[in-house]
C-alpha cells in the first residue's frame, strides 16, 4: 500500500508540469512507473538497549515533574544522543540492503514547443540512488517544554551528504532516438522533524516531518554526444521527473524509520507502566524488554 501511495502522490506531482528554462517550453503529459521497489517500505529498526536509556531516562524525569522548572522556556541540547541514532540508522540502512537502493524504471510522454509543438518520449530504467546512509545531524537537536500544555517538543534537524544516482536512458524527439547512461546527484537535502511527548498521557508523536530545503540536481549524460539543445531538453525533463522521485523516496525511509522508532518507544513505555501486558512480540520494543 505504501509503494502505491508512493507512486499515486508522484505522479499527480509530475503530470502536466510545466517547464520553461531555455527558449523553448516543455510540458510532462503522461508518467508511467513501474519496477517500484519494496525496499521503500522499511521494515523495522531495532536500536540497541544502551542507546535508548538516555531517552526514556529523560522521559522518566519529565513525567515525575523532576525537570519542569528546568525546561520551562528553556532548550535542551541533545546532540551526542542524536548522534549515536543516526549512527545505528546509518548501519542498519547499509546492512539491510538501503545503499543503495534501487530507482522505479519511468516511462513519460512530453511536448515541448520550438516554433511548432513536438512529441517526445523518454525511458529511464535500471536507476540506482546511493549514499541516503549519510543522512546525519544537521544542527543542533532542541528540547522545549510547555509548563501550561505539559507538553514537551523535540525539534531535529536533519541533512544527507550530495545523495547520487544513475539510470540508462532512451528517447524519441523529432525523430532522434538517443540512448545512453546519466549519473547526477542532489545536494542540500534538509529535513526538519519534531517529535511531541504528552506528559500527560506519557505518549511521543511525530507531528512534523517536512523537507524544508534542496539544491538543484546536477546531471551528466553518458555515451553517445548530444547536441545543446537536446542536452537542455533531456535535462529539464529528467530533473522534473526525478526530484520528486528521490525526495520521495527519501521522505518514505527516513519517516518510516523514525515513526518505527517511536512507536518502539511508545511500546516500551507501555510495558513499564503495565507489566502486567505484555509488550507486542512483533514491535522492535521486544527486544529491550529481556
Amino acid at each position: 500500500m505504501r509503494r502505491l501511495l508512493v507512486a499515486a502522490c508522484l505522479l499527480a506531482t509530475i503530470c502536466a508540469y510545466h517547464i520553461k528554462k531555455h527558449d523553448f517550453e516543455v510540458v510532462i503529459d503522461r508518467v508511467e512507473y513501474t519496477k517500484v521497489s519494496n525496499k521503500y517500505n522499511l521494515p523495522k529498526i531495532v536500536v540497541p538497549q544502551q542507546e535508548l536509556v538516555p531517552a526514556i531516562e529523560i522521559l522518566k524525569k519529565i513525567a515525575h515533574d523532576r525537570e519542569i522548572n528546568s525546561l520551562a522556556g528553556t532548550e535542551a541540547n541533545l546532540n551526542d544522543y542524536a548522534d549515536k541514532i543516526f549512527a545505528n540508522i546509518q548501519q542498519f540502512l547499509i546492512h539491510s540492503g538501503y545503499d543503495p537502493v534501487e530507482l522505479p524504471d519511468l516511462e513519460a510522454g512530453f511536448n515541448y514547443t520550438l516554433i511548432i509543438t513536438y512529441q517526445g518520449e523518454l525511458q529511464l530504467t535500471k536507476g540506482w540512488l546511493e549514499d541516503i546512509s549519510t543522512v546525519h545531524r544537521g544542527g543542533d537537536v532542541i528540547v522545549t517544554y510547555s509548563t501550561e500544555a505539559k507538553f514537551l517538543e523535540v525539534t531535529v534537524p536533519i541533512a544527507f551528504d550530495d545523495l547520487q544516482f544513475t539510470y540508462e536512458y532512451s528517447a524519441e524527439i523529432m525523430g532522434l532516438g538517443p540512448t545512453g547512461g546519466i549519473d547526477g546527484k542532489i545536494a542540500n537535502i534538509e529535513v526538519e522533524v519534531k517529535i511531541g511527548f504528552d506528559v500527560t498521557n506519557l505518549v511521543l508523536s511525530l507531528d512534523e516531518f517536512e523537507i524544508i530545503d534542496t539544491n538543484h540536481i546536477d546531471v551528466n549524460f553518458n555515451g553517445n554526444p548530444l547536441v545543446d539543445w537536446l542536452v537542455n531538453l533531456l535535462t529539464d525533463v529528467i530533473t522534473s521527473l526525478l526530484k520528486p522521485v528521490i525526495l520521495g523516496i527519501v521522505e518514505n525511509i527516513i519517516r518510516g524509520s523514525v515513526e518505527d522508532a517511536i512507536q518502539s518507544i511508545n511500546d516500551l513505555i507501555d510495558g513499564i507502566l503495565n507489566p502486567t501486558t505484555p509488550v507486542p512480540t512483533s514491535t522492535a520494543a521486544a527486544f529491550f524488554i529481556k
